[in-house]
């Protein structure tokens, strides 16, 4: 057989096999309702070298958001339950995966345990674009090395003078999901157009719109720098959010089920 043959042959063999061998699913895995509301009720996250997923007592509506990368107002359709029942998972991969391929991993899960159907709708909509602000990202690159990727959380920063500031902690973290988590903040969806491709570490303090503290003298007093979302992201990552147009992805539940114990 003629050398270049062989060489096509070789690719074809490696490319296929490694797809019989590694689909982009779960090797083990457990779908069950929780015991209640466990005692980190609503986790979801990648296990540590993103291997798998680890769920603790979660509405499939929250899970559907993770998997399919959409907020909660971009799914409809579906009976009640989807945002009451709570469940566990436990989610292996043959190996470690990217964030996106565990997303892959995640969908073709639910779909299979939960027989969901779904159908998607592409809308334009009013958005915001995530962007680096006039003078540069001000941005701390994480580890490259380090393969956990925590959920980003919430935070509370605490000035000498007993003041206080709400805000998002997050480590590890890409621009994508960072966006990903604003619009779940904001009334829109966050579309990154920031062009860094990094991890980061992100700290950021604002006021959320709507939140109130001090109110009648109770609870702490709101620090004179804590500033709305739009201030802060120039100020200390020094990024910014621009009014745009664009394609937003929808979810239409068609059907659901609960699934069996296993």
């Amino acid at each position: 057989m003629r050398p270049l043959a062989l060489a096509v042959l070789a690719v074809a063999a490696a490319t296929f096999g490694l797809r019989a061998q590694d689909p982009v699913t779960f090797e083990v895995a457990s779908v069950k309702a929780s015991a209640g509301c466990p005692p980190a009720c609503g986790l979801i996250r990648p296990t540590v070298g993103t291997g798998g997923y680890h769920i603790e007592g979660a509405f499939l509506r929250t899970i559907m958001t993770v998997a399919y990368t959409v907020t909660d107002r971009q799914i409809s359709g579906g009976p009640a339950w989807i945002n009451t029942d709570r469940f566990d998972i436990e989610a292996k991969a043959a190996g470690s995966r990217t964030t996106d391929e565990l997303h892959v991993m995640l969908q073709h899960l639910i779909e299979e345990r939960f027989n969901l159907k779904l159908r998607r709708e592409a809308r334009q909509e009013s958005v915001w674009n995530l962007v680096v602000a006039k003078g540069g990202a001000k941005l701390t690159a994480h580890d490259p090395e380090d393969k956990d990727y925590p959920p980003i959380g919430g935070q509370m920063v605490k000035a000498p003078d007993g003041s206080v500031c709400p805000g998002l902690m997050g480590h590890n973290v890409r621009m994508d999901y960072f966006a990903f988590f604003l619009s779940r903040t904001l009334d829109r969806a966050v579309i990154d157009k920031t062009e860094l491709t990094a991890r980061y570490d992100i700290n950021l303090q604002f006021m959320p719109d709507g939140a109130k503290f001090g109110d009648g003298g109770a609870g702490p007093t709101v620090s004179p720098d804590c500033t709305d979302l739009y201030s802060a992201l120039p100020k200390q990552l020094g990024l910014k959010l621009e009014a745009g147009k664009g394609p937003v992805d929808f979810l239409v539940v068609e059907r659901v089920d609960k699934p069996t114990e296993n």
